[in-house]
């Protein structure tokens, strides 16, 4: 099954927009089988709309359209659609519900111009929008598929989850692939490939993809055919990244590096509060986005002056003196004194220069420290990172969850 992506959108072509939302929808595709063969990002213009339409009809079993379906005069889309597949618009009263109902359980009166939502082509099947006011459409011409959904990308990913990804696996079975994730941190990319190189022959006909970002490295596995069933061959690649990156692994089921140290904490029902100053309050964002965290995360303090982490955390004003906020000492006074404060089993620490000014000869710009403290035990470790601010604080705050993953992996050893 082939399908081709068209977005629509005059921002995505001045630069004021990424399209993220073809990047999205042409992974979950490939991810379920489905070939995408091309892209095309439009204006907000009628004539090139269905211009693009037609030969994407005449090549594609699939094509899928985001954007344009807002309540403003440059959302045309569904008028274009409309027109393109000859069908008239009509009021939906269940769409009207709908819209109101959003608005009402924001406590907000909707705008008079929300109500042209519910006007729709009376030739397309209605997709449940479950994060927005405006459904997505299905056009069927011919044997073919015509997807028109939400430009929002939390909207669109919510529809492309629900509703198509389903609907397009249930259209077309033999499209099945299985798709696994083993995500690392810690480790370069050209590392993981050196350590893993000579074995990959043996597993030339997987589909495997090094996925690099700021926080790791992903491994994407895509395994057709025969390769599905054959669980000895791949219990067989699953044991070559063990043996040969298994300290990086963090993850083998797609889940962020915070919910899985959060199920570690759960299942041996201990506690965590967090001190951070380098990252600023990032590290207890992340672990408060994982539902139930309140369960083991008792609170942090973001202690970025050296008056709040000696008036809050209890940090010697000679330690500061002695050997400066950077520092391992400093990092373990932290992960002590959030751990006193708020009577946790664990206590954890950052400190650093996020830069990119600030550094110095003997502590550059990257430079951080973390340090875990549980009961009486302390540790703390050094790292080196770039000279990227915004980066320098995701790699700390990822780098300091890490060492509580591995910490706690080493009391179950100890135990």
């Amino acid at each position: 099954m082939n399908a081709e992506i068209i977005s629509i959108g005059n921002e995505l072509l001045n630069g004021s927009t990424v399209n993220t939302n073809a990047s999205y929808i042409a992974r979950r595709l490939h991810e379920s089988g489905v070939m995408v063969t091309s892209e095309h990002s439009l204006r907000d213009r009628a004539e090139e709309i269905k211009g693009a339409l037609a030969p994407a009809l005449d090549r594609s079993e699939v094509v899928i359209v985001t954007g344009g379906l807002g309540p403003t005069h440059d959302d045309i889309t569904k008028n274009v659609m409309a027109e393109f597949f000859n069908s008239e618009l009509v009021y939906n009263e269940d769409v009207f519900r709908n819209i109101q109902q959003r608005f009402e359980k924001r406590g907000i009166t909707m705008p008079a111009v929300n109500r042209g939502q519910a006007m729709v082509p009376q030739s397309a099947e209605l997709i449940a929008n479950p994060l927005g006011t405006a459904p997505g459409l299905l056009f069927r011409p011919e044997n073919r598929l015509v997807f028109v959904l939400p430009g929002v990308p939390r909207e669109m990913e919510s529809i492309m989850e629900e509703s198509v990804i389903p609907f397009l696996r249930k259209k077309c079975p033999e499209c099945r692939v299985q798709v696994d994730f083993f995500r690392t941190t810690g480790i370069a990319e050209s590392v993981i490939y050196e350590r893993i190189r000579k074995n990959m022959p043996a597993f030339s006909s997987y589909e495997i993809a090094f996925l690099p970002k700021v926080t790791g490295v992903d491994l994407r596995i895509i395994r057709l055919g025969d390769d599905i069933k054959d669980k000895e061959k791949f219990d067989k690649f699953k044991n070559i990244l063990y043996t040969h990156i298994g300290d990086h692994l963090y993850s083998v089921d797609n889940r962020e590096l915070e919910a899985v140290l959060g199920n570690m904490l759960t299942s041996r029902g201990l506690t965590i509060a967090v001190a951070e100053s380098v990252t600023g309050g990032l590290v207890q964002d992340r672990l408060t986005n994982v539902s139930g965290s309140s369960g083991y995360f008792m609170g942090g303090i973001v202690a970025y002056s050296n008056e709040a982490k000696i008036g809050f955390l209890k940090v010697q004003a000679a330690t500061l003196e002695a050997v400066g906020a950077v520092s391992e000492e400093v990092a373990r006074e932290m992960a002590r004194g959030v751990q006193e404060a708020f009577g946790t089993d664990m206590g954890l620490a950052t400190t650093g220069i996020a830069g990119p000014t600030g550094g110095t000869a003997t502590k550059p710009v990257g430079l951080m420290y973390a340090a875990v403290a549980y009961h009486s035990r302390v540790e703390a470790r050094k790292f080196m990172f770039g000279e990227n601010r915004e980066v320098n604080k995701q790699r700390s705050a990822q780098a300091a969850m890490e060492m509580a993953r591995r910490f706690l992996i080493s009391l179950a050893i100890v135990e």
